[in-house]
């Protein structure tokens, strides 16, 4: 029966589903082990031995953390006791006998809280919290301000802790993806503001974000995995571990500074009429080696364009930036060049670079298990390029890593732990694993790694694309992680195969009586891929949970969040 499965493609289907139906007739569900859901507890500790400063972090790609460890650091310098908590790992119960309390936390998607915070902060609301008048706190956001909630993350702290009561240091401080600068400033001002200026003035240190370095390796291999001639092919990349080997796990991502499409950059300085081999004042090299190499100009900030109307007092300009749904759609749409060309200004080539910003870091899953082959980190990157505007848009670094370097060339990255995204610590308990398009990277990485350690039956995997034909990605090992159990179940969505089109939430609604019944078994749900699959996928569980467990739409959705802050549903969005 496998093989007939696998020869006419009806995985994808019905079939495995009536199996399972059968099997569930026949007792094969009856011994399933019901979750037992973490109760929220605080426990409030009375006159609890705070150092003078306790400093917490969230974060999910390590920057809040290097903040965070950076102001401990800086604080021991500087004679004063201090401790550094992961938030998740704080006790809460402190708070009441903490005095100075320095926070810094990333923002996730739009506007969310990291998943190392969100018990912090579930428990910063709770019914038992007492008011916290004697606590003073600072706090540092870092975001990414091309989202509408940017450093909503910190907002939302920061807000919840006034209505406890506490007193601000100094006023919360939002980064953007540069933050060096302001978080430096940050940990110097909560210092000044807490020893007094005139103490601050005899420290002879100065704090710093010391950023962990690239490692420089070579690209192996790449092939293409989209099986036709498609715009936005995907392709699979492989890179040396050996040379200087690093050790990830599962679910973790490299950090790849790119280098920007060489055609959008002489189209900018044609639009601007300068010269490409003008030397910067302030930087040092030329016009087109800057912006090559060292400013963004593939996406557009709101900061880039409030730096561009000191220059630019187009009176278009700033009827854009004060009507926020025609700004946003703007920032969605457009690069530096639409900027340039659809609101012009005459500027020389450092007036140009003022209004930039530094080129932002790419990040990608890896798509390898270190357990299964640690001599090489695989990745898997689809081509941004499409036509927009009558023009040709391309993404930076997609094209660098695709098209930009051969086989044998250098490239320098960075490994990013990504902790809540990894494997269960107890190879027992079942994983769904959801996505689309290159999201299956971290999947691949899942099933090299059960492969490798033995473990049968314990994964699903729910993966969609547009076209079976040419978009499915490791097709033939999904199909032999199957042959040999490492999956108990593939079913896909291809949405462009059929006259209705069908997603992966569509999915769970065919499938939905499995899914409760792997929830019931313990098992842990991730999502991997754009953020609005991930919010078509939340919202179809809700559903779920209101059809299959009788529960009300108010309780649905608390039963989601609990989920979330429970680490039962693991997201790596974008």
């Amino acid at each position: 029966m496998i093989g007939f499965v696998i020869k006419l493609k009806v995985y994808t289907t019905d079939l495995l589903f009536l199996l399972t139906k059968h099997a569930s007739y026949m007792g094969f569900f009856s011994t399933l082990l019901k979750r037992k859901e973490k109760p929220l507890n605080l426990n409030i500790l009375d006159n609890f031995n705070c150092p003078p400063v306790t400093i917490l972090y969230g974060t999910k790609t390590g920057n809040a953390q290097l903040i965070a460890q950076q102001a401990h650091k800086y604080y021991h310098q500087c004679g004063i006791e201090s401790e550094c908590h992961n938030m998740d790992k704080y006790d809460v119960g402190r708070l009441p006998s903490e005095h100075k309390l320095l926070i810094a936390v990333s923002t996730d998607g739009e506007g969310e809280l990291p998943p190392n915070a969100r018990k912090f902060f579930q428990l910063l609301q709770h019914d038992e919290m007492p008011m916290l008048n004697n606590l003073q706190y600072a706090i540092c956001g870092l975001g990414d301000s091309s989202y509408d909630n940017f450093c909503g993350a910190g907002k939302m702290l920061d807000a919840q802790l006034q209505k406890l009561g506490a007193q601000t240091i100094i006023n919360r401080v939002d980064c953007d993806l540069d933050f060096k600068k302001s978080a430096l400033q940050w940990i110097q001002n909560t210092y000044d503001t807490i020893v007094g200026l005139k103490k601050s003035e005899e420290t002879t240190v100065k704090p710093e974000v010391e950023m962990p370095d690239f490692v420089s390796t070579r690209l192996l291999r790449r092939r293409q995995l989209t099986k036709a001639q498609v715009e936005q092919p995907v392709f699979h990349i492989e890179l040396d571990n050996t040379q200087h080997p690093i050790h990830y796990q599962a679910g973790d991502c490299i950090e790849i500074i790119p280098t920007n499409p060489a055609r959008l950059v002489s189209q900018i300085i044609e639009t601007l009429n300068l010269d490409k081999s003008q030397e910067l004042i302030s930087y040092n090299h030329t016009l087109e080696y800057s912006l090559l190499y060292q400013f963004e100009i593939t996406k557009l900030t709101r900061p880039v364009i409030r730096r561009y109307m000191k220059i630019n007092d187009s009176a278009e300009l700033k009827k854009l930036n004060d009507n926020k749904d025609e700004l946003r759609q703007f920032i969605n749409q457009s690069d530096v060049l639409d900027l340039l060309r659809e609101y012009p200004c005459s500027m020389d080539a450092d007036e140009f670079v003022s209004i930039l910003q530094p080129i932002h870091s790419r990040y990608y899953s890896i798509a390898s298990s270190y357990k299964a082959q640690s001599s090489q980190i695989d990745l898997t990157v689809k081509t941004v390029r499409f036509q927009q505007k009558e023009r040709q848009y391309e993404g930076a670094g997609s094209t660098f890593v695709n098209e930009g370097l051969d086989e044998g060339a250098t490239i320098n990255y960075r490994l990013v732990s990504n902790p809540s995204f990894h494997l269960p610590e107890d190879t027992d308990t079942p994983v769904i694993m959801i996505g689309v398009g290159t999201g299956i990277a971290p999947y691949r990485a899942f099933l090299q790694e059960l492969n490798a350690q033995q473990i049968k039956k314990k994964a699903w995997l729910i993966w969609g694309d547009k076209h079976q034909s040419t978009d499915f990605l490791y097709e033939d090992e999904v199909i032999d992680y199957y042959k040999n159990d490492t999956l108990a179940f593939i079913n896909t969505a291809f949405s462009r195969d059929q006259e209705t089109k069908e997603y992966v939430q569509h999915r769970l609604t065919d499938y939905k009586e499995r899914v409760m019944e792997w929830l019931d078994k313990g098992a842990v749900i991730y999502l991997c891929g754009h953020n609005q699959m991930g919010d078509q996928v939340k919202a179809t569980l809700i559903q779920l949970y209101m059809s299959e467990k009788g529960m009300s739409e108010q309780q649905a959705k608390a039963h989601l969040r609990q989920h979330r802050d429970n680490n039962i549903i693991r997201e790596d969005l974008y």
